[in-house]
């Protein structure tokens, strides 16, 4: 998925090399011109990380 068309609720998974996934609840999108702020629940609390809006995550509905 587009990381522009990322919403509240979506889950992006991130698959490790040792066939671990983990699993992010989106919590929030903020455009920021061609870049997104995506803030993430995580095991660790929240995070956001900062993508270009055009960029592919592996990524579901919640």
């Amino acid at each position: 998925m587009k990381v522009s068309q990322l919403q509240p609720g979506h889950e992006v998974h991130e698959h490790k090399d040792n066939g671990e996934v983990d699993r992010f609840t989106v919590l929030q999108v903020a455009p920021a011109g061609r870049m997104v702020e995506v803030t993430f629940d995580t095991k660790g609390g929240r995070e956001s990380a900062i993508y270009p809006a055009e960029a592919y995550l592996n990524a579901a509905n919640g």
